[in-house]
């Protein structure tokens, strides 16, 4: 079996239609990487996952419960090196956008071995036909309305693709965090009006910080690209990748990029930031 799937700590991959996330994406997801029955950064993967709960109002699973669940999947699974994803969602109901009270939230946990991939050197980028519309309710989490991202990856022809909000702004690539690195000073972009607050971007704004760069969240337009001496790319899976090349400006240099990622995987490595299942 390629991978383990759980639906409410039940062994099956069977769900009802009536479930809102297939009805409507109404519902919430995390991505992990674990291994040895460990998981990388637990506490913000549930953070984030509790703050969607939040602002979706969609009722809380105890972590006790997540884990209770995590830790069987890690049983049926010879896999060492996994990636769990989570979903939860809003429940079951029937047609209409309304929903009772009363409904239960339905937990998915989706076990699949972590491939081993060739590490690229470097991404290369372009801008996505596709972008984001502001919304400042759903900004920073990670709903499971991702048709945005879909379409921007429908016609990706390099490593990656820069998504833009409404305005031009730069606000992510389709699957994680942007950085850019302009002489002493690391930029990210503003995500309060739309785009996913990676679970590893705090982590990294810390890095940046601690070998003196000024850390500064805000606008970035695409003029302001061809201004930056380095840039990278992070998610939970691929960690920190270094950009060679946005369409057709070149990045070259690496050497700050390089400092950051060797200071997070050294975290990455250490003890206190695996949660043991």
């Amino acid at each position: 079996m390629d991978s383990i799937v759980l639906i409410n700590g039940q062994e099956q991959s069977d769900i009802s239609i009536y479930n809102r996330n297939v009805q409507y994406g109404d519902g919430l997801f995390e991505t992990c990487v674990a291994k040895d029955n460990q998981i990388l950064f637990w506490e913000k993967h549930l953070l984030r996952l509790e703050e969607g709960c939040e602002r979706l109002k969609i009722k809380k699973i105890e972590e006790s419960t997540w884990l209770k669940d995590i830790k069987k999947a890690f049983g049926l699974s010879a896999h060492k090196n996994c990636v769990i994803k989570l979903i939860l969602s809003r429940g079951n109901s029937q047609r209409g956008y309304s929903y009772p009270s009363d409904i239960m939230p339905v937990r998915v946990v989706i076990l699949s071995e972590m491939k081993k991939t060739l590490e690229k050197k470097s991404f290369s980028l372009e801008y996505a036909q596709s972008g984001y519309h502001s919304n400042p309710n759903l900004a920073g989490i990670k709903h499971c309305n991702r048709i945005e991202q879909i379409l921007a990856r429908a016609t990706l022809k390099e490593d990656e693709a820069i998504m833009l909000d409404e305005n031009q702004n730069i606000i992510s690539v389709t699957q994680g965090n942007i950085y850019f690195i302009f002489a002493q000073k690391l930029l990210t972009p503003k995500l309060d009006r739309c785009g996913v607050i990676g679970s590893r971007r705090s982590l990294i704004l810390e890095i940046a910080k601690s070998i003196d760069l000024n850390v500064e969240e805000g606008n970035i337009s695409t003029t302001d690209v061809k201004n930056a001496d380095e840039a990278f790319i992070s998610n939970s899976i691929i960690g920190i990748q270094s950009v060679s090349s946005i369409e057709n400006h070149q990045l070259p240099n690496r050497f700050l990029t390089d400092k950051i990622k060797a200071a997070f995987e050294s975290e990455t490595q250490d003890i206190k930031s695996w949660t043991c299942i």
